[in-house]
């Protein structure tokens, strides 16, 4: 129902120091690990935050659930003491958790995050809304919030998910046909977000991403791992001006429906990007410099 908490500091006798499952009856989707607590996304529709400075005594100390009609929840990311959720119709909203307040004064512009000036108030215990923007379409999926090395802007990347034609890989085990993609929310003005670009592989679905730098990596369902260039100014339609750097189609004849790309998960990490496929399993690629190739 909830979650587990194992020690791994030897991951030959790993061991369970605790099950949390306290009001978790719906089930926890995903969570995020925050300074020794855990934000646990519940029920569907709320995040309980779970201390976690005892390994075998985790206890509650807060939550955080919209007031909405119909409100839902899918993810929770966080970074600089500030919690992103992703919910649907609700679209992504802020809170406060324990960030750390800039002033003006310290603004630098390439080291600034604006939603930090309202900040300050916050607590695990005690989270408070900073900003919000619906999304009309109710596909709001994922969160990463996003500051741009080369400009200095504050984003928010909000990603869809969207099965018009049903969940085919788990209903049928046959190929399914998402749609979807994400959504550039510019937050310099943090109580007027604007979204500013977007970028989505035409006959794809987007899932989850990562960003490293200035470069976006996501896995694309049907459309595979895309590595897409994200430095400077961000406008209009990014797939059609041609800022994608790479792509990988995981399409395995031996995958649990063979010969099908559902890449839904990337992550880079030591030169390398590992990322998941529903149908075939985990992969590891490198990202080759063509260009540098042929000059050598």
């Amino acid at each position: 129902n909830g979650f587990v908490i194992l020690d791994v500091s030897d991951p030959y006798n790993v061991k369970i120091t605790a099950a949390y499952n306290d009001d978790m009856t719906g089930g926890v989707h995903n969570a995020f690990i925050y300074e020794n607590h855990v934000y646990a996304v519940n029920n569907g529709r709320k995040y309980d935050i779970i201390n976690i400075d005892d390994p075998y005594n985790p206890r509650r100390v807060g939550v955080y659930e919209l007031e909405t009609p119909g409100h839902s929840i899918h993810d929770v990311w966080i970074e600089n003491g500030i919690a992103y959720s992703s919910n649907w119709a609700d679209g992504i909203v802020a809170v406060d958790i324990g960030a750390k307040k800039f002033d003006e004064a310290d603004r630098s512009s390439l080291q600034y995050n604006p939603l930090l000036a309202k900040a300050g108030q916050g607590s695990p215990s005690n989270p408070v809304k900073l900003a919000e923007l619906e999304d009309p379409t109710g596909r709001n999926h994922a969160a990463f919030p996003f500051l741009s090395k080369s400009t200095g802007s504050f984003y928010v990347i909000a990603g869809d998910e969207h099965f018009p034609f049903g969940l085919g890989e788990i209903q049928n085990k046959e190929p399914a046909n998402p749609r979807g993609g994400y959504h550039f929310l510019n937050m310099n003005d943090y109580e007027n977000p604007v979204e500013e670009a977007i970028y989505q592989v035409p006959e794809a679905g987007s899932h989850n991403l990562w960003v490293q730098g200035d470069t976006l990596y996501t896995a694309f369902y049907q459309g595979g791992l895309r590595v897409v260039d994200i430095s400077g100014e961000l406008l209009g339609d990014l797939y059609k001006q041609g800022r994608e750097i790479a792509f990988y189609l995981s399409n395995h004849p031996e995958g649990r429906i063979p010969n099908a790309t559902m890449a839904w998960g990337p992550q880079p990490y030591k030169n390398h990007i590992f990322f998941a496929d529903m149908n075939s399993g985990l992969y590891a690629v490198k990202l080759v410099d063509f260009e540098k190739q042929e000059e050598e």
